[in-house]
């Protein structure tokens, strides 16, 4: 897979997971926080303080005042993000993405479809529908488009098998979950920096110097980065994910400015 020539790392995962820590620039990134003990969060999604100092999930409880970014895990699912897979769609029989279990924001919006040609979006629930269990996709006949036959891409987050962690392999202590064995502690990035991740909503079309808000628990993107939503605003688009590159660069701005 190619990277961005700004920033040239060696890739070793096959999957994009998280947030990806050889490319990304941050000076400030204490491990003096504690985490919330019924929080579960994924690296590189975007955290906030609880009226205990204590860091949860950013949009927890309806409130979203990002504190940053988390540096490392606090779950034992997680997610990989797929950028422009092809498929083609005919008639209005399911055609299967290349994985299953995938992750939906919201009702709808969990999973982009669009046109090779024009790369412009197909709306869900009128150009297409979406088995988030199953992972396929089906065209509705009515709206008239895509095609009868016509390959599109897609874009979407899908949660890792059993067998792909134990492919990608595990930490010191055979777990995903990084923040228990720390008592608790969690890093947390909360300064200006450039950070990668793919902690981001799928179904948004990116595009470099975009500017960036925090998901909301309306929208079902706690956590998450994302476009034009109502949450504050954290950052710029730096890197537009691509197949080749899942990863969103963030020019984050840092908490004080959000």
């Amino acid at each position: 897979m190619a990277f961005s020539p700004q920033f040239e790392a060696f890739r070793v995962s096959s999957r994009a997971i998280g947030i990806d820590l050889i490319r990304s620039v941050y000076t400030r990134n204490l491990g003096t926080y504690v985490a919330a003990p019924l929080t579960t969060f994924r690296a590189g999604m975007l955290v906030q303080l609880n009226a205990s100092q204590q860091v949860e999930i950013c949009g927890t409880g309806g409130v979203t005042l990002p504190f940053g970014f988390t540096k490392y895990t606090k779950a034992t699912t997680l997610f990989a993000s797929v950028i422009g897979e092809q498929i083609q769609l005919n008639g209005i029989a399911a055609t299967n993405l290349a994985h299953a279990a995938l992750r939906t924001p919201g009702a709808t919006g969990g999973i982009r479809v669009w046109n090779l040609t024009t790369g412009v979006s197909y709306t869900e629930a009128v150009h297409y529908t979406a088995n988030y269990v199953n992972g396929t996709v089906v065209r509705i006949v009515a709206g008239g488009s895509p095609a009868d036959g016509e390959i599109v891409g897609c874009d979407y987050a899908y949660q890792v098998t059993e067998a792909e962690l134990k492919f990608e392999g595990r930490n010191f202590w055979n777990l995903q979950n990084d923040v228990d064995i720390q008592d608790g502690k969690i890093t947390v990035i909360n300064d200006w920096s450039i950070i990668f991740t793919t902690q981001y909503d799928p179904s948004q079309t990116y595009e470099v110097n975009n500017a960036l808000t925090a998901g909301t628990s309306g929208d079902v993107l706690t956590g998450l980065v994302t476009k034009g939503g109502a949450g504050p605003f954290v950052g710029r688009v730096f890197q537009v994910p691509t197949a080749d590159d899942p990863f969103l660069g963030v020019n984050y701005v840092g908490h004080l400015s959000a």
